[in-house]
């Protein structure tokens, strides 16, 4: 696996977290903001916006319960116009999720 965890194979030399917000609710804790990899090799910085959720488990440790990452959208400038179309359903959810599942199989399948 070549992924962003190990960078190609490169590695990262440092992270820094520069947390927008933390928000804490009691046994729970939420925190978003941007963590900066610095490449191992090339000396590069990578900017990545996060969401982490953290709870503290049993054994009183803190642990990360919810990850989201993704490089910083790189727009151009046409702002799309907002459109209603409908409500959310827990059902819509479900599908995309399954759509989603897919999706990764069918990626799978092709690169074996």
């Amino acid at each position: 696996d070549a992924g962003f965890a190990i960078n190609g194979g490169r590695g990262w030399s440092e992270v820094v977290f520069r947390n927008h917000m933390i928000a804490l609710h009691g046994e729970t804790a939420h925190a978003m903001g941007e963590y900066i990899f610095t490449d191992a090799i090339s000396g590069d910085d990578v900017a990545v916006q996060y969401t982490f959720g953290y709870k503290r488990c049993a054994d009183g440790k803190v642990r990360i319960c919810l990850h989201h990452s993704s490089v910083p959208f790189q727009g151009t400038g046409v702002v799309a116009e907002a459109v209603s179309t409908g409500l959310m359903t827990e059902n819509d959810i479900h599908e995309a999720q399954k759509a989603w599942g897919n999706a990764i199989k069918a990626i799978t399948k092709a690169h074996q």
